[in-house]
């Protein structure tokens, strides 16, 4: 049997205050486990996002950007991925969008996903748009 072992999870909450109480949770199940089979353990986290939150007036410009540039768009599901981002509306309004790359694709993190150039046009014109009408 092997001397030592090592667990790694994902944690996602949609916001902060669900991720403490989920990481007190997941600590108290980890010292749980290991009392009852007599095994010491040692805790860290790596990888630390903060959770991202649009900001109403950021997603209203990018809703007009959509619109002025005639690109098809929709309310999203909350979601739970956000990498930095969340980091972002910290410093200044943010808003997060995503530009899909159909159904048939395989997902983002997939081995076998391999970017779609032609998102480049549209997603350049939908951050182009957002400038011009601030700059306006």
């Amino acid at each position: 049997a092997p001397g030592r072992a090592e667990i790694w999870a994902t944690l996602r909450t949609l916001n902060d205050a669900q991720m403490g109480a989920l990481c007190t949770r997941a600590e108290a199940l980890v010292r749980e486990a290991a009392e009852a089979s007599g095994l010491g353990i040692e805790l860290s986290y790596h990888d630390v996002f903060h959770h991202c939150e649009n900001d109403a007036e950021a997603v209203a410009l990018l809703r007009k950007a959509f619109d002025d540039e005639k690109l098809r768009h929709g309310e999203g599901s909350p979601s739970r991925g956000s990498e930095d981002f969340g980091l972002f509306g910290r410093q200044a309004k943010s808003a997060m969008f995503i530009l899909g790359s159909g159904e048939t694709s395989p997902q983002l993190h997939n081995p076998d996903f391999d970017f779609p150039d032609a998102l480049i046009e549209p997603g350049s014109r939908a951050f182009m748009r957002t400038l011009r009408n601030l700059l306006g």
